[in-house]
């Protein structure tokens, strides 16, 4: 359908395509490893190059590509940072450099003297980094020698390194920085996989025993509570852009004062589907810096992010509605 779409439709402009509707992509939740699967891997490894691989896999959520190309000169030992050149995108990017990988990166120097790239090529030519299909089968050989029935990939484990840091309380727009994701909607996936606290939800085998005249004992229920956003506005352009994008407009009240919330844009990348994108979080500390703490957790939260999607689509879809039937009146 894509070939046929831009060879016919945007090459030839025959519009042969219109009507034909893509199938749905199906939508798979990623494979995370849990801490002492990993850890079972680390140990499993055969040689400190496989040890190291694994270590940076998993504290960076580098993509393979990324972690093939790292070079010792990309290492910030004084900040405790590493830079990642020319990521996805083609946009370079910041990640933080764990204390534990130093004497690993140690016992390496000894045999590369910190030239050229950390992970070499296995074939001794010069400039050359290790190819991601060999990440690939130290990962395999790893997961098998460790017993590990997942089908865990590379990829895994920058799936688990977003995901224990969600279950951690880190910031979702600080791990959407980690990863270099474009869309916040990308980084929210890792919500779905990680588990809940326990004090948020709880089975409702676990709530049994707490139902009246199960022991004879009322139950103490927790007043559960969450912080309020305040007073907002939401204004959606009813114009697209050019590209089709949707300018949103959004800010909380403040003392009788509008404080923006720049830089919000909403798309529609198919039929009845509307996509949101918040920028970095940067560009909002300006006006976080000026809120209670409770309101600024509640703004920077998934589930506000997911709420303010649900409000943008309603109001997109009631444009579009309107624009058609205004043109079958015309």
């Amino acid at each position: 359908m894509s070939a046929l779409r831009t060879g016919l439709d945007k090459f030839c402009l025959l519009r042969c395509t219109v009507g034909l509707v893509s199938p749905r992509k199906s939508k798979r939740l990623p494979v995370v490893l849990s801490k002492k699967e990993i850890q079972r891997m680390m140990e499993a490894a055969r040689t400190l190059r496989d040890k190291l691989l694994l270590s940076v896999l998993y504290a960076t959520g580098l993509r393979v590509a990324e972690v093939a190309r790292l070079q010792w000169s990309d290492f910030d030992f004084d900040r405790q940072q590493i830079r990642v050149q020319l990521g996805k995108g083609r946009k370079d990017r910041y990640v933080m450099l764990a204390a534990d990988l130093l004497p690993l990166m140690r016992q390496l120097w000894r045999h590369t003297k910190g030239v050229g790239y950390l992970f070499p090529s296995e074939d001794g030519r010069v400039g050359r980094h290790l190819s991601p299909r060999t990440i690939q089968r130290a990962v395999k050989q790893a997961r098998i020698l460790a017993g590990i029935d997942k089908h865990a990939t590379p990829h895994s484990f920058r799936h688990s390194f977003a995901t224990h840091l969600i279950e951690s309380g880190t910031d979702i727009r600080f791990i959407q920085k980690l990863l270099g994701h474009t869309n916040l909607e990308t980084t929210s996936l890792y919500t779905k996989v990680a588990q809940m606290k326990a004090t948020a939800v709880a089975s409702p085998l676990d709530q049994l025993a707490n139902e009246p005249g199960s022991s004879g004992e009322s139950p103490v229920r927790q007043p559960t509570s969450r912080p309020s956003v305040g007073r907002m506005r939401l204004e959606v352009d009813p114009h697209p852009h050019s590209n089709g994008g949707y300018a949103v407009r959004l800010g909380v009240w403040r003392d009788d004062q509008l404080l923006p919330l720049p830089g919000m844009r909403a798309t529609m990348p198919r039929r009845d589907w509307v996509s949101l994108q918040i920028p970095l979080q940067d560009i909002w500390e300006s006006t976080l810096r000026c809120l209670p703490a409770a309101q600024r957790e509640r703004l920077e939260s998934p589930e506000f992010f997911s709420q303010v999607q649900r409000e943008v689509a309603k109001r997109i879809l009631r444009i579009r509605d309107a624009e058609h039937s205004q043109t079958i009146k015309t």
